[in-house]
């Protein structure tokens, strides 16, 4: 299946001309040649080990390897010569197939040949530092002549050596210790730079010292004096790159870097124990929650931008900072800290690593805060449009003008997202998924880029989560790609090494792009050792307790299951959880068994599920046009509140009651061996469950599933409904299936995921995919006043598909759909109750499937349900019984109605003894229980309100 990562511009293809050395890019080529013509037409050729290629000939019937140490070789297709070549080998001996099980994807369709390197006399390893061709001949007929793919053999040859070496800058008493991984470097060199001060981002080039190169591990090393904490240095190599077919010599910064200078120009020289680095209590400071049962958790997605940029309560300086989330009295900490004191347990930030897609200078950005004038100078063309001419002239801010502007918006005067797309380039929002360097904090989010403050300043954020508002600190990574790849300016480890960290095609040798970017390839050694090396540092000079990985289906399952251990030897609670999406070239295990959703069961690792999601939502996250709007789902009425498009027939009757099993299986945790009766009156197990031809259930454990209705991906909640809704349906009911919406996520088995937002109905004003789209769209607004709804069309690049469905949406909607502060306030109130009922009993989040398994049913099941209703019952009573998950209860009832009318009575179910929740029967009439009457047990018997959730407990008899 296709992922729900956004997808971002490919970057440009880097074989250029000239690549231009710009601040703030790393990169310094000693010339601007252009690429030289090789002869070659692909890289089909490709190491297996240190001793087998494989050629995608099958005919071949002879293997040659050429070798030119300049760079300089051509294959002549006139003459079929090489040309220019030092020496070659030849094999006329077929391999064995050993090496099939590391190349699945690639039997029967390569043929592999033997080399005797050793007895040949020739040094692999001084080969590998240059230029290679392969020839495939069958007799005598030259069947292809190709560029040679190096990445197995410098694993067979280095690694095992390799592995066992710290990297990048490591400081001592009076020295620093420098080592790179660069086995195909001819030469390499630390460059010093120095700066007038700390503040001075221009920096001098010093004299450069030459590192020396170990053979064993393929590193280059040197320990000097030169440089010492807080001084700044860059790499110089020599180095054959196969993009350009030269040997060039570049400049890089360290893929080790711990610390950076302003838009990562330069790496950093840092001592991560220094006390001036450290917050005051740092040494000591602890998770506040314990994460041995990660289905305790309530995990709550954010943005650093998101958070603040736009409050007015947040000290301006601070606003879209690390430091905001230290400010205890400002609006959007305060509301974290209410939501803690809920129950809410994790702060989930999007990447806050070093990217590449912020302009890291402010002087250099225009965000919506800054003059209209300001945006018009740098983007003259929108002058060409009247009306926005006149902004120009004007002197009010950006987000002034859109205030205005939004008012005047269609899709035949698209004036906000106009806007915003000239501005993109230039503003401080991106959510992030661009790595640059994997180990540093985010330089734009620090208030000053240059240096070690970001350290600081990260360090603190961390400290007041934990300690201030009460939250364990999530941390996304995005390993399985870099922004860049080749000589381009954001390009880092594909420099130091070519074609290695990235993971290629195997025929035509371009960097596969199926993640959005540069695909990066774990399954190589030294890029999985750097990823082990990264995480253990965020864990242990971070203090990070638990990690997202993005696409981590483009992962091996055994380097995550690696890395986990590594994270676990330094803080046994770390937990892990992804995106086990199974797509691209990767896909259904076809290089190596994958971190996705279908093997992750038993492993204790997390992924999303998209099975509760799309039931809840309707449809799925790539529906578009009128499909938006017909493909309703159990959160917004399928069935039970028809919207104009939907046909009242037995196929949609059948659609909505078996997205009600995916949410009851959902509920269960998603596990494969869940019995459940379906609504086809047969009782399954959860992986006989169809979720689009496959099995909806895969977890073993509940904390090996995400559950949630909405995050940073796609609509937001609140947007989504908004296109499915029928039209007359009341703003107060709208408010209520958000969260009926939510409960499905909060009350069941699987750790509840929840996008920053949520519970006060947050709008992007329809925008499907806001990574890039700027603080407008993307603004959360704590105060609880207002949101994005319908503040102008979204961009066109993204949604142009959907304008009309979403012109007529607003239109017909008229004011129902936009949220009121009252609104606001009651759907916040519902939240915060739904999060303390699930913190109020250890029945909510029983974790391990075998327990779930023993004491979750459902009521209302099969082919004469009440469609719309999902009862779920939790057993804690006589052998059930145990103190140590909920002493006070005998068993739990849970309730949800999403549909416009009461029920109060159904078969199946004695609910004698059980009373409402005690938090519910407290709030009363402002309870997501009480909608015009009471949810309560009447002689056995349960009442529960059109659009409402219930829970209803029964006290622990002895």
């Amino acid at each position: 299946m296709k992922p729900t990562h956004s997808l971002f511009p490919v970057s440009a293809p880097v074989a250029v001309a000239a690549i231009m050395a710009l601040n703030g890019c790393n990169i310094d080529r000693e010339t601007d040649l252009p690429p030289r013509e090789a002869g070659t037409s692909d890289a089909s050729v490709l190491f297996a080990d240190a001793d087998t290629l494989l050629t995608h000939q099958t005919n071949a019937t002879s293997l040659t390897l050429y070798y030119s140490a300049d760079g300089r070789m051509r294959y002549n297709p006139d003459t079929q010569q090489v040309e220019n070549a030092t020496a070659s080998v030849e094999s006329t001996l077929a391999t064995r197939d050993h090496w099939q099980t590391s190349f699945p994807h690639l039997q029967g369709n390569v043929k592999g040949f033997d080399f005797d390197f050793v007895n040949a006399d020739i040094a692999l390893k001084q080969w590998l530092k240059g230029q290679l061709l392969a020839i495939a001949k069958d007799g005598d007929t030259v069947l292809t002549a190709t560029d040679v793919q190096p990445a197995r053999a410098l694993d067979a040859l280095y690694a095992e050596h390799a592995e066992k070496l710290n990297y990048g800058a490591i400081p001592d008493a009076g020295h620093t210790e420098f080592r790179l991984w660069a086995p195909t470097a001819q030469q390499v060199s630390l460059v010093p730079y120095q700066s007038a001060s700390e503040q001075n981002a221009t920096k001098q080039r010093q004299t450069p010292i030459k590192m020396d190169f170990d053979a064993e591990s393929g590193s280059w090393h040197v320990a000097t004096t030169a440089l010492n904490h807080g001084d700044y240095y860059r790499y110089q190599l020599s180095v054959y790159h196969p993009v350009t077919h030269r040997v060039e010599r570049l400049e890089v910064t360290d893929p080790y870097s711990h610390s950076l200078s302003t838009n990562s120009s330069y790496s950093q020289v840092v001592d991560l124990n220094a006390p001036a680095l450290k917050p005051s209590g740092w040494d000591t400071l602890s998770a506040p929650h314990s994460q041995q049962n990660p289905a305790n958790s309530v995990i709550y997605e954010a943005h650093v931008r998101d958070f603040s940029a736009l409050d007015q309560s947040t000290p301006q300086n601070l606003r879209g900072k690390y430091l905001a989330f230290t400010q205890n009295t400002t609006e959007p900490v305060k509301h974290l800290t209410a939501l803690a004191q809920s129950g809410v347990t994790h702060l989930h930030l999007l990447p806050v690593f070093d990217i590449a897609s912020i302009n890291e200078d402010v002087a250099q950005r225009i965000d919506v805060t800054d003059r209209f004038s300001t945006l018009c100078d740098k983007v003259p063309s929108l002058k060409e449009t009247p009306r926005l001419a006149s902004e120009c002239d004007n002197n009010q801010t950006i987000q002034a003008a859109l205030t205005d502007l939004a008012t005047q918006d269609s899709a035949d005067t698209p004036y906000v997202q106009t806007v915003m797309a000239a501005m993109r380039q230039y503003d401080s929002f991106n959510w992030g998924y661009d790595p640059f360097h994997y180990t540093v904090p985010e330089g734009s989010y620090a208030t000053d880029p240059e240096g070690t403050a970001r350290i600081l300043e990260f360090r603190k954020m961390i400290m007041a989560i934990k300690q201030n508002i009460g939250m364990n600190v999530v941390m996304d990574v995005v390993y399985n790609h870099t922004h860049q790849a080749g000589l381009g300016p954001y390009s880092v480890l594909d420099k130091v090494v070519p074609w290695y960290y990235q993971r290629l095609n195997p025929v035509t040798g371009d960097v596969e792009q199926s993640t959005c970017c540069s695909n990066t390839a774990p399954e190589h050694r030294m890029f999985a050792k750097l990823i082990d090396d990264s995480i253990a540092t965020w864990v242990k000079d971070y203090k990070i307790d638990a990690f997202r990985w993005d696409l981590m289906g483009h992962h091996p399952l055994a380097q995550i299951e690696h890395t986990l251990a590594v994270a676990r030897a330094i803080n046994p609670d770390v937990y892990f959880y992804g995106e086990g999406w199974n797509f691209g070239e990767v896909a259904n295990d076809r290089q190596f068994v994958q971190a996705t959703q279908a093997n992750l069961a038993g492993t204790g690792i997390g992924s999303f599920s998209d099975r509760l999601r799309d039931a809840v939502r309707g449809g799925g996250p790539f529906d578009g046009g009128e499909y938006l709007r017909k493909n309703q789902g159990f959160g917004n009425g399928q069935w039970v509140a028809p919207n104009d498009l939907q046909q009242q027939n037995s196929e949609e009757r059948a659609s909505a009651l078996h997205n009600a099993d995916l949410v009851r299986l959902g509920m269960a945790g998603n596990l494969k061996d869940f019995q459940l009766q379906t609504a086809n009156g047969d009782v399954v197990r959860g992986d006989e469950v169809d979720y689009n031809g496959q099995p909806a259930g895969y977890a073993q454990d509940a904390w090996e599933i995400q559950n949630y209705v909405s995050k940073h991906d796609n609509q937001t909640l609140w947007d989504n409904h908004q296109y499915k809704f029928p039209y007359a349906m009341p703003l107060a009911t709208r408010v209520r299936a958000q969260a009926v919406s939510l409960s499905t996520a909060l009350l069941g088995q699987g750790v509840p995921f929840i996008h920053m937002g949520s519970e006060l109905l947050r709008s992007k004003s329809m925008q499907r995919d806001s990574y890039d789209s700027g603080d407008w769209y993307n603004r959360v607004d704590f105060t609880q006043q207002t949101t994005q709804w319908d503040q102008g069309l979204p961009r066109e690049d993204k949604d142009g598909y959907n304008w009309p469905t979403i012109e007529t949406v607003i239109a017909n909607h008229n004011s129902e759909a936009k949220p009121t502060p009252q609104a606001i306030a009651n759907m916040d109130s519902y939240f915060n109750e739904l999060v303390a009922l699930r913190a109020s009993s250890g029945l909510f989040h029983l974790g391990q499937g075998s327990v779930i398994n023993q004491r979750v049913s459902f009521h209302n099941t099969g082919a004469l349900q009440i469609p719309g209703l999902i009862v779920m019952q939790i057993d804690n009573s006589g052998s059930l019984h145990d103190s140590t998950i909920d002493a006070t209860r005998d068993g739990i009832i849970v309730a949800i109605n999403a549909s416009g009318t009461a029920v109060n009575d159904f078969a199946n179910i004695d609910a004698t003894g059980y009373q409402l929740h005690s938090l519910q029967a407290n709030a009363g009439n402002h309870s997501i229980a009480y909608n015009q009457q009471a949810a309560q047990v009447t002689d056995g018997k349960l009442t529960i309100p059109a659009w409402s959730v219930a829970v209803f407990e029964k006290p622990h008899q002895p």
